[in-house]
């Protein structure tokens, strides 16, 4: 069974005509061979909004809101939802998608306390969660290591600290760098 093929009339078609009878096997071939050989445009290969994929960007500050039971905070919008809970009470948390050892979690706790006030200052209140930061477990003996003291691997430090009220509400705000080696 022999088969030709004439060029393209238009940019996107492809003309086969069979001489002779084809077989049905040979003539979805050539169907194959017409769709691989006509042109197509060039595709979007990125993903998400720098592709345009959904319309126009909307938000170009990298992060996205998100409201839970009680709060309301803005979350890197490269991150993603993780099944990890580390402590009681965690109502979210979510981990950068290029390196997990970056999360944010949002704990809720009862109390009975009217206002976070009524733990004291800012810096009482810090006291009473430095558990939330860990302790190092490494107890061997090292040089100063990546700017850490010497035999110590971690370091929590406290950058900013501030309370304000909103909308009648007292918040504690706090600047941290928590690092560990590696």
């Amino acid at each position: 069974s022999r088969t030709s093929a004439v060029p393209a009339i238009a940019r996107d078609h492809v003309i086969v005509r069979a001489q002779q009878e084809v077989p049905r096997r040979a003539a979805l071939g050539m169907v194959g061979a017409a769709i691989l050989l006509t042109r197509t445009n060039a595709s979007e290969a990125a993903y998400g909004d720098s592709a345009n994929v959904f319309g126009k960007i909307t938000n170009t500050s990298g992060f996205l809101p998100y409201t839970g039971e009680g709060f309301a905070i803005l979350l890197p919008a490269k991150w993603n939802p993780s099944k990890e809970r580390d402590f009681e009470g965690v109502q979210l948390r979510y981990e950068d998608n290029f390196d997990a050892v970056n999360n944010l979690t949002v704990i809720s706790k009862a109390s009975g306390k009217k206002s976070i006030k009524d733990y004291g200052t800012p810096e009482d209140f810090l006291k009473q969660i430095t558990y939330l930061f860990g302790q190092q477990s490494y107890a061997g003996q090292t040089r100063s290591e990546g700017g850490f003291k010497e035999n110590r691997v971690s370091a929590a430090s406290l950058l900013g600290i501030d309370s304000v009220n909103k909308s009648g509400k007292d918040y504690y705000v706090y600047e941290l760098l928590v690092r560990t080696a590696d």
